[in-house]
């Protein structure tokens, strides 16, 4: 596999999350100015109450008195991180489950923005390079059998000899390459390529979608 053609294949990645992060980044602008007014309502409550604590109970002792304000305002806080915690939580699972649906809409032709075929292509090129070898097997979804075989003839046409497993793999799109006798493997999947950019990028994400929060 070339080098243009690897750039290529993480350019459709990034550019399949970068699709989808816009979308995130739109909800959560709406989802972080929620969480941020509940949070401020709850500690102008909290400062509320404590001047009426104050009002109501002026023969304490000051010292009394400003222990129990910083009481009910610590209070206040932690529940305002409380929701703005979840709120990160939710959105980021809301953002890795709108790239799945994004991934398997792909995988189903339903996307008219990318072709499944050249991915499985390029994925598959990309695997005979890893392994190594001339010769490998492909092993896919049951439903791409079809689009499995018309990549084994376009890699032919690339001077690699490629077959098709006849074991179906359970994976959102993408493709499993092996070597002749099924020792190596490599598996350049939708699966495994979400997992992980979920585990390089789900730190940077966060921030992104809660900058200053």
């Amino acid at each position: 596999m070339s080098g243009e053609e690897a750039v290529s294949v993480n350019r459709d990645s990034e550019a399949i999350v970068r699709a989808i992060l816009k979308m995130a980044e739109d909800r959560a602008s709406a989802i972080r100015r929620e969480a941020e007014k509940r949070a401020k309502e709850i500690i102008e409550a909290a400062r509320r109450e404590a001047e009426e604590i104050l009002r109501s109970r002026r023969e304490r002792a000051e010292r009394e008195m400003r222990e129990e304000i910083a009481r009910k305002r610590s209070a206040a806080e932690v529940e305002a991180n409380q929701i703005i915690l979840t709120t990160k939580s939710e959105l980021l699972k809301e953002f890795f489950r709108m790239v799945h649906e994004r991934l398997a809409a792909i995988a189903e032709g339903q996307d008219p923005k990318w072709n499944y075929e050249e991915i499985l292509l390029r994925y598959s090129l990309e695997g005979a390079g890893v392994l190594g070898e001339k010769e490998v097997y492909l092993m896919g979804r049951e439903k791409d059998r079809s689009l499995l075989e018309k990549v084994v003839r376009r890699m032919g046409k690339e001077g690699v000899r490629a077959h098709v497993d006849d074991r179906a793999v359970p994976i959102i799109g993408g493709v499993v390459v092996r070597d002749a006798g099924d020792e190596r493997r490599y598996y350049n999947t939708f699966d495994g390529r979400l997992r992980a950019y979920r585990e390089a990028k789900e730190i940077d994400i966060i921030e992104r979608l809660f900058e200053g929060v």
